[in-house]
């Protein structure tokens, strides 16, 4: 289950949580568009999504070249979840770690839940003067009209942790709403 207790154990142990380019504000803004394209993209996993929008960038060692911080993200990952932290199954955990581990490396995807987590990141390439490239989009939904404005608007106020959990309580449907 995802909750604001989760998120708050993964950012006291994430690095470079203050920076203004990789840092808070910027997992926000792509865990609430990654939410926003699993709501429409069909058989993405809305948590997975949100779990790698929190962790992709956890683990950088700085704002420029630093071509090993995905994989150093997916092993973070693997340690919060052999210490309980992460309770997901082994294929859910795999996929995420794939997501995360190869996120800027510019691959597309088939796999629904990977290719909303990596269009959700890229729709906020703009915010370091690059524009994406549509054939690096793995779904159509990205690729769609307005997706780079409503990106760029939640640069300006991303929502709170508490308001994503919130969030993907309601994209997992009911029963599943997880506690804040």
């Amino acid at each position: 289950m995802i909750d604001c207790a989760l998120v708050d154990a993964v950012l006291a142990e994430a690095w470079r949580r203050g920076s203004h380019v990789h840092g808070e504000e910027h997992w926000r803004c792509v865990t609430a568009t990654g939410l926003e394209l699993a709501g429409d993209v069909p058989g993405s996993d809305p948590e997975l999504v949100f779990l790698f929008g929190l962790l992709h960038d956890t683990r950088r060692e700085n704002d420029r070249v630093d071509p090993d911080h995905g994989p150093r993200a997916a092993a973070f990952a693997r340690r919060l979840h052999e210490r309980d932290r992460l309770q997901l199954g082994e294929a859910r955990l795999g996929v995420l770690c794939h997501a995360i581990e190869l996120h800027a490396d510019g691959h597309v995807s088939n796999d629904p839940t990977v290719g909303a987590c990596w269009d959700a990141d890229r729709l906020h390439l703009p915010r370091v003067r690059i524009d994406p490239d549509p054939e690096r989009f793995s779904t159509s939904l990205a690729r769609g009209r307005g997706r780079l404005a409503a990106a760029a608007s939640l640069r300006a106020a991303p929502p709170t942790w508490a308001e994503l959990v919130d969030e993907l309580g309601r994209k997992a449907g009911p029963g599943s709403s997880p506690a804040v």
